[in-house]
């Protein structure tokens, strides 16, 4: 079965019987998605860095870089990291992907655990730098090459410095 259509307002979306992969909507609603979180307030961007930060890590099949089954596969994550008590505060959640293949798709979701039953765990370290953007998914293309030169940029900016 497929997944309801999106509602005026966003939805949790829970497992209501996995072997028929039915979805069932409960009424808990996300935050408004506020892109200024990933500003600095000077810069159209943010650094992040990170120390051993964990990530439950899961996947998704692809089309050509298009997710599919990308409800079920953080459902799945979400699942376990609840069970294990593991939710990050909601300030500091984080939804990371990176797409390996044509065909596939690590997604990683931030915990507060190092350890979660049945899920795999992966900490991340590093400085990176972050910035929202709105759109079609048939912009990430143009977003990607506007990230390329903003981490160039941001690259000149720090040898000039040091």
């Amino acid at each position: 079965a497929n997944p309801p259509p999106r509602a005026a307002r966003r939805q949790q979306v829970v497992w209501s019987d996995e072997r028929s992969h039915r979805y069932e909507a409960m009424d808990e609603c996300c935050p408004k998605f506020d892109p200024s979180s990933f500003t600095d307030g000077k810069n159209p961007f943010k650094l992040i860095t990170w120390n051993n930060k964990p990530f439950v890590k899961d996947g998704t099949w692809c089309i050509f870089y298009v997710p599919l089954a990308f409800g079920r596969a953080m459902t799945c994550a979400l699942k376990k990291i609840t069970a294990a008590s593991a939710e990050p505060p909601k300030d500091e959640m984080m939804v990371l992907s990176e797409c390996i293949s044509p065909w596939y798709s690590d997604i990683y979701v931030s915990v507060a655990k190092e350890e979660v039953d049945g899920a795999e765990v992966e900490k991340i370290s590093g400085t990176f730098l972050s910035k929202a953007f709105e759109g079609d998914y048939s912009s990430m293309g143009k977003w990607v090459e506007e990230m390329k030169g903003l981490v160039a940029e941001e690259i000149v900016e720090r040898q000039a410095l040091g």
